[in-house]
């Protein structure tokens, strides 16, 4: 302890390493203290110690250690694939994906009792599911990662033997899209019970702030918007329609230039 004066009087000053420590920890009980409030609660000359402090927040601040929310917690990873398409008109499309649910049932899926009569697969890594239109949903947990992703499918479809054919295991795993995630940004203190669902149909965001799950957490849950998706479809069928309209009059004009060049040959 050092001796120092202040308005005639002597008082006892921590040295500067421990008045460090002390601003840090109170820092990181209450981050809105105020140069004059720490000055106050360490009983210090705010005039002599005004730059010290706000030095100190800005340490504190911008201290990657320290920074909150830089680092959420990733809970969980929704996305979606399509089974490969086969050169198969719709009709016979559907038949080949009732058979290959039929294949995934045998080899260890679940069939739901749901309306929708999809198929499921469940382990350590995830739920993954299977449509009679061809689509397939995936939920991996956490710690939530693209290779977790790829790990799930490959426990449902190769490691069961439901696809064989390498090419069509590369076909699923190169489609896998975002859908959505759950992020939790830890603070560190409990926070006032809140949900913001303002722009979920437009953006696909959901705040939640102080749940009975994460009480002294931010929780972020985002969505792709429906709406999204659908263009992203509509899009797809629009360009397969255009190319099979364009493909075979390209192919005949070259034709044509090659009959062409071989009769003034």
């Amino acid at each position: 302890m050092t001796p120092q004066k202040h308005d005639g009087k002597v008082s006892h000053v921590p040295r500067k390493g421990s008045i460090k420590r002390r601003v840090f920890r109170m820092l990181n009980t209450n981050p809105l203290l105020k140069p004059k409030t720490l000055c106050k609660i360490l009983d210090l000359n705010y005039k002599d110690y005004k730059g010290y402090m706000t030095q100190l927040r800005h340490l504190w601040k911008y201290d990657p250690k320290r920074e909150r929310g830089s680092k959420p917690s990733l809970h969980a990873w929704r996305g979606w694939t399509d089974l490969p398409r086969r050169e198969l008109k719709e009709l016979a499309q559907r038949s080949w994906v009732k058979a290959t649910m039929v294949r995934c049932c045998q080899a260890g899926w679940t069939r739901s009792k749901s309306r929708n009569r999809f198929v499921y697969w469940k382990d350590k890594h995830g739920r993954l599911q299977l449509f009679e239109t061809g689509r397939m949903n995936l939920y991996v947990r956490k710690p939530a990662t693209l290779g977790r992703a790829y790990q799930l499918i490959s426990n449902a479809l190769t490691f069961t033997e439901v696809f064989t054919d390498l090419r069509d295991i590369q076909g699923i795993l190169k489609g896998v899209r975002f859908h959505g995630a759950h992020y939790v940004f830890e603070t560190g203190q409990k926070l006032p019970s809140i949900t913001i669902d303002l722009f979920h149909e437009s953006n696909g965001i959901i705040l939640k702030v102080g749940d009975r799950s994460h009480p002294s957490s931010i929780e972020v849950i985002a969505s792709y918007p429906g709406w999204g998706e659908k263009n992203e479809r509509a899009v797809e069928k629009l360009t397969s329609v255009l190319e099979e309209l364009l493909i075979p009059r390209r192919l005949e004009s070259e034709k044509k230039s090659l009959d062409k060049l071989s009769y003034m040959s």
